[in-house]
């Protein structure tokens, strides 16, 4: 006799004589679960959002030559960061502000840990922090109730995950903060051991300049300089003037006689006043005023020594001049950071008691109650079916089947 084939028509109607069973089990399946979902644990998730850190001055600007870091803190692999961000992530994933929040809020024994180091895994398994696409960090805190839960108890976990929240923010803000005081009191400690010591060495430069002058009265070498070239060239003129005017006199009065003794004498004081410019007065300075003014011209022989030290002692103030200008900004900007103890955290939304839970999702979990009881029944229809067929056609198989499940001691569905 030939076998009709199973088609889609059998196990409909398997599900259909079956359908009040279905209905009723699948309904009380999901009461059970729906049960279960008010007698479990309840969480509660409060968020907070801060604004993104900004660089400020208390680094003196290091910070912008600074590249960006891959996010290290909280197993966050986010791209990109500023230091700014990772320092925050740091500070929140720290054993430090852990402790802290466990020992602030009693957590080793709302959390049933035995000791710190549990506490401190669980605290970290349920704080996460976020770095938003607008660079903005939010960190969401997640508490449960006991088993039984009711109203207060879930009042309470609502609360303690918003309190927890805003501790840790501000616990970023306390050490952030302390952070950058001892960042700036290191920094103001550098500067100002290098501000003295520049004016020590800008007194000492200009005191060897001002010696130097004193010494060679080069009070504006170059300008001196060129001031005694123009009365050298001046002299020189002189001296060929009255060179000419000796050969003169000469040629119709005699050696002795006063105008040509009188010609060769001032001739001779030209010469002398010249040699003065080239090779310098023999007189000790300060003996005459006549001195002192020559002093005023350098002599010629000794311009190319007198202009190297000369340039040497000048640059030397002029370099110490100029760090003093550089180092006094930074100096007082270190002072002003140290001193200064101002928020560094900018909270965006503070944290609020949270109203749902977060989880169990009660409807999504009755709804898949009801959806896997379906599909358990739909696979029973296709067994049974099967087992139907399989009477039918192979009898002796059938027998072995049967015998395997009265050896297992399952439910007798099949007789």
């Amino acid at each position: 006799m030939q076998t009709k084939k199973i088609t889609t028509l059998d196990y409909l109607s398997v599900l259909i004589k079956w359908r009040k069973a279905i209905i009723i089990n699948g309904f009380i399946i999901c009461l059970i679960v729906a049960a279960i979902t008010l007698i479990v644990p309840k969480w509660y998730t409060a968020s907070t959002t801060i604004l993104p850190p900004s660089a400020d001055s208390s680094d003196l600007g290091l910070s912008s030559l600074l590249s960006k870091a891959p996010l290290g803190g909280l197993g966050m692999g986010l791209g990109m960061v500023s230091e700014e961000t990772n320092t925050f992530l740091a500070i929140l994933n720290s054993r430090t502000v852990m402790e802290i929040v466990i020992k602030n809020f009693g957590l080793i024994e709302r959390f049933n840990e035995k000791n710190i180091e549990d506490a401190i895994k669980t605290l970290r398994s349920r704080v996460k922090v976020k770095v938003n696409d607008e660079g903005t960090l939010t960190l969401s805190m997640k508490i449960k109730t006991p088993f039984f839960a009711g109203k207060s108890k879930e009042r309470e976990a609502a609360g303690l995950a918003k309190d927890i929240a805003d501790f840790f923010i501000e616990q970023l803000d306390q050490i952030n903060r302390e952070l950058k005081t001892n960042r700036a009191h290191n920094s103001r400690i550098f500067i100002e051991r290098r501000y003295f010591q520049n004016l020590a060495d800008l007194k000492k430069a200009e005191e060897d300049f001002q010696q130097f002058q004193n010494k060679y009265g080069a009070i504006a070498l170059p300008e001196q300089v060129h001031a005694g070239i123009t009365a050298a060239a001046e002299l020189k003129a002189q001296i060929i003037k009255k060179e000419v005017e000796l050969d003169v006199k000469k040629k119709y009065l005699s050696d002795s006689h006063a105008e040509v003794i009188r010609t060769r004498t001032e001739l001779m004081t030209l010469e002398n006043k010249y040699n003065e410019f080239r090779y310098g007065s023999n007189l000790d300075r300060g003996d005459s005023i006549e001195a002192n003014v020559i002093d005023l011209f350098p002599p010629f022989s000794e311009v190319p020594e007198l202009g190297i030290q000369y340039a040497r002692l000048f640059r030397e103030v002029k370099l110490q001049e100029t760090l003093l200008e550089f180092i006094l900004p930074q100096y007082e900007q270190a002072k002003i950071q140290e001193a200064k103890d101002t928020p560094t955290v900018q909270v965006l939304d503070k944290a609020v008691a949270p109203v749902k839970r977060s989880s169990p999702k009660r409807m999504l979990l009755v709804l898949a109650a009801g959806l896997i009881s379906v599909i358990f029944f739909i696979m029973v229809a296709y067994v049974v079916v099967n087992m139907e067929y399989l009477k039918q056609t192979d009898y002796d198989r059938y027998q072995r089947i049967q015998k395997l499940l009265i050896d297992i001691k399952p439910n007798r569905w099949f007789k």
